[in-house]
């Protein structure tokens, strides 16, 4: 019997192993950015900077819409930079609001790194204070597309934007985790972006944009989150859209104008 027992100490190791591995490298799992030097250009984008309390920096681009009724708050997905951003909010510009598209941490030419899920919601709060010193806070539209859906959503529950329009949005990255990782404990993640609890603290107006065939956050989290409040909240399920097709669709614009004109 001694040998099921040493399979047994074998196997224990090797998940506590695992435990570990995932708890060192989750944030290389969630976040993907793309640096950009700080000498590198967007050409004739107006570029701003958003000093954090530690001394680093965010930075952001600003697109004006003149004359500006507001602003849209783009919060971008696990990947990329502010160039991506730019490329995936061509259908929300025109519509009579600044745009203002921001790099977390690491990401694009935003200064330092992502340690915890602190560092994004106290940092997207210090850009949202920004954004009050020059708009009028009704006036303030949250954008937030995949993993930028929880910052958003964070924004709504702690302020009282607007609206808030959230792209493929999850209920929470535990839930995420539990999709792919079930197996390993829920305390081992240092990242909830609880979308769910967010959205029932909020008092704004919400759209949720979701592809019926999305392969990696499903259309059920979205359907969970609309109905955490129908009045405030809808729905728009995008027929044969997949994840990266949603942020896309033409129906965004037809979403988010009607978020701004409610």
């Amino acid at each position: 019997m001694k040998w099921i027992k040493r399979i047994g100490i074998f196997f224990g190791g090797l998940y506590l192993l695992l435990c570990l591995l995932l708890y060192v490298f989750q944030d290389s799992l969630i976040f993907h950015p793309r640096a950009l030097a700080a000498e590198h250009s967007y050409g004739n984008y107006e570029e701003s900077w958003i000093e954090l309390e530690d001394g680093d920096r965010l930075h952001a681009l600003r697109l004006r819409d003149e004359p500006a009724e507001g602003v849209i708050l783009y919060l971008h997905g696990n990947v990329g930079n502010n160039g991506r951003s730019l490329y995936q909010t061509k259908s929300i510009r025109g519509l009579g609001y600044d745009l203002f598209l921001v790099d977390y941490r690491g990401f694009g030419k935003s200064e330092g790194v992502i340690d915890d899920e602190n560092d994004m919601t106290s940092d997207l709060q210090a850009v949202y204070d920004a954004l009050k010193q020059e708009y009028a806070e009704g006036n303030i539209f949250i954008a937030g597309y995949s993993l930028g859906s929880g910052p958003a959503s964070y924004l709504a529950a702690n302020n009282s934007p607007g609206g808030v329009l959230l792209v493929s949005p999850y209920t929470s990255l535990v839930d995420m985790k539990n999709r792919f990782f079930w197996m390993f404990p829920d305390f081992l993640l240092k990242y909830s972006l609880d979308n769910a609890a967010n959205l029932a603290a909020s008092n704004c107006p919400v759209i949720i944009v979701h592809g019926t065939d999305d392969e990696l956050i499903p259309l059920d989290m979205g359907k969970g989150l609309s109905r955490i409040d129908p009045t405030r909240i809808s729905l728009l399920e995008l027929d044969g859209v997949g994840h990266r097709g949603a942020i896309l669709n033409t129906a965004i614009k037809e979403a988010m104008n009607k978020l701004l004109k409610r």
